[in-house]
């Protein structure tokens, strides 16, 4: 895929060279194709001494700037690549190649925010290009991924991981409830998470339990408008239309939109029996007719009187007030905020930036990286079926396909099959590659993984995704010494990648290198990589037992002993619902 990438680019640069670098310092024109030749053939590290001394004849030419870039972001050096790909993205606003590799260089430093801006500024300035909508899906979905291993480090967060599996089965589907009940039982403080059992428990025919579940959510939040649609709709369910009215009339005096997306799930044939008039007529009207969230946002949306404050507003739900641009609060908590509102608000591409910008480092802020997941996994979705409906490219399509039935629905043989499909269209392609090698891993069919990974690898020596499949095979397989170098290499380029650090400490353990054990695995478990079942905090007991430290040894043994106790027991009656 990203081989195809530069067609366009070469084209320009032949063109280029007969028109405007006819004009210039001929050193240039020489210097930039022979540096481009040596990217087209992988060079990078030969490459970016020829085009920097290009660049420095002409400093402010975009494929000069561009091609520095793409090469510092291959070598491993993405800090360095920023300055280069922002000045492309600058010459060039409507090329989507800087943006996307600028993501890719805010990803690799582990700066979402800005990555997300990159990415999504890719998709824009190119809306028909399958470069742009695969590196989008592509990222949105690795993004995804490792939202969720960090959410399943805390108990809070894995109610929300149980939470986010429900939401994405059907109202009617049974396993919604179960699912939701799990969550509910590890954290019972989310309001809307009650209101979301409410609506299962109703779909269901519960009426009995979703009442109870709305009085719970009421209590943990007076304000929130889920509870409050629910309790319209158990009203209305009794025959009390006027309480029902009243809460619909409510719900768009806060927030318009939120009523509007309710329209889609109230029963069609729950109707009042006389005429309403109000936010709650056009609601009723709107659900009669099917009239779309559209037409009846343009019928009860009303600037309101009086603007509250930030954190009324917040408070209240009032999420577009909270949406709209506020230049006087410029600081995390209102990028929270602001962020919490889109999301709540369905526009992920406003919310995504702002909830990334508003997570710290060590942040384990459950809430945000709950709507970060959903909006990643919406995005990935929405890019996904622009793209089908524009009758993109089948390869492009047989790719995102893949990608999302392996990283967001966990389906690696409907995945794998995707990737074969991407394959029969363009044989060899690097990216699907490395891609059908995570699949084939994920099902557990090592050889055909290594072999996959070992021919993305021959055609770009630079695929990281297939390196670390290797490595895990490695891992499976006990091969900690051929595992060892795949993992250090990994870990030089990417030293905050805690996964890496973990597996690199786990095979020196096995080799007997214990000090650089050590020096992987605590500051990995101090950064907050999860240990559910204790394995780890045993690992590093081991570790410094070895080493003879055998008091900081039986301190970390028995943190093991009491994850593990605690694992053991939260996992009973688990086996209806996996997240």
């Amino acid at each position: 895929m990203r081989a195809r990438r530069f067609i366009r680019v070469i084209l320009v640069l032949g063109t280029l060279a007969i028109s405007a670098w006819a004009q210039s310092a001929p050193d240039f024109e020489s210097l930039l194709h022979q540096g481009f030749a040596l990217h087209q053939q992988q060079k990078y590290s030969e490459a970016l001494p020829i085009l920097q001394r290009a660049w420095k004849l002409q400093p402010h030419d975009y494929f000069a700037n561009l091609l520095i870039g793409i090469d510092l972001v291959r070598t491993g050096e993405p800090t360095k690549a920023v300055g280069f790909l922002k000045t492309a993205a600058k010459l060039r606003p409507k090329e989507e190649f800087p943006h996307e590799y600028l993501g890719e260089a805010h990803a690799g430093l582990k700066q979402y925010a800005e990555a997300s801006a990159a990415y999504l500024s890719a998709a824009k300035a190119a809306p028909d290009s399958s470069q742009a909508a695969v590196a989008m899906v592509d990222y949105s979905l690795a993004r995804f991924a490792q939202i969720s291993n960090q959410l399943r480090g805390t108990k809070k967060g894995l109610a929300a991981e149980y939470r986010l599996e429900a939401l994405s089965h059907p109202l009617e589907d049974p396993d919604r409830s179960k699912l939701l009940k799990r969550s509910l039982e590890l954290d019972d403080s989310n309001a809307e998470a009650w209101s979301d059992m409410a609506l299962a428990d109703l779909a269901s025919g519960n009426r009995a339990d979703a009442e109870t579940d709305v009085r719970r959510a009421l209590k943990l939040d007076a304000n929130c408008l889920a509870a409050w649609l629910v309790q319209a709709r158990l009203n209305a369910e009794a025959g009390e239309w006027n309480n029902a009215c009243g809460r619909l009339n409510d719900v768009a005096k806060r927030s318009p939109q939120t009523l509007a997306t309710a329209a889609v799930i109230w029963p069609q044939s729950l109707q009042p029996p006389n005429p309403v008039t109000g936010a709650a007529g056009s609601f009723f009207n709107c659900v009669r007719e099917a009239c779309g969230e559209d037409r009846l946002l343009a019928e009860i949306s009303a600037k309101p009187a009086v603007k509250p404050a930030l954190d009324i507003a917040f408070r209240d739900q009032m999420w577009e007030i909270v949406s709209l641009p506020a230049p006087q609060f410029q600081d995390r908590a209102a990028s929270h905020k602001r962020g919490i509102a889109f999301a709540h608000l369905g526009n992920c591409e406003q919310a995504t930036p702002l909830l990334e910008s508003s997570l710290t480092t060590d942040s384990q802020n459950v809430e945000t990286l709950f709507f970060l997941s959903l909006c990643h996994a919406q995005l990935a979705g929405e890019v996904e079926k622009r793209f089908r409906q524009a009758c993109g490219e089948n390869a492009v399509l047989h790719n995102m396909r893949g990608d999302v039935m392996l990283r967001l629905q966990g389906n690696s043989g409907a995945a794998i099959t995707e990737y074969q499909a991407a394959l029969a269209e363009h044989p060899g392609d690097p990216r699907t590659l490395e891609h059908l090698a995570e699949a084939q891993f994920a099902a557990g069919q090592n050889e055909a993984a290594r072999a996959s990974a070992q021919a993305a690898l021959k055609t770009d020596a630079h695929r990281f995704s297939a390196q670390r499949t290797l490595a895990k095979i490695a891992m499976q397989d006990r091969d900690y010494q051929t595992a060892l170098p795949l993992l250090r290499a990994l870990a030089q380029r990417d030293p905050r990648d805690l996964a890496v650090k973990v597996d690199l400490a786990t095979a020196c353990a096995q080799t007997g290198a214990f000090s650089e054990a050590l020096e992987n695995l605590t500051p990995a478990l101090k950064a907050g990589y999860p240990d559910e079942k204790g394995t780890l905090h045993y690992l590093l007991g081991t570790v410094l037992r070895d080493l003879g430290r055998k008091a900081e040894a039986e301190q970390e043994f028995a943190e093991a002993r009491k994850l593990s106790d605690a694992y053991q027991q939260n996992a009973r009656g688990d086996h209806d619902a996996q997240p």
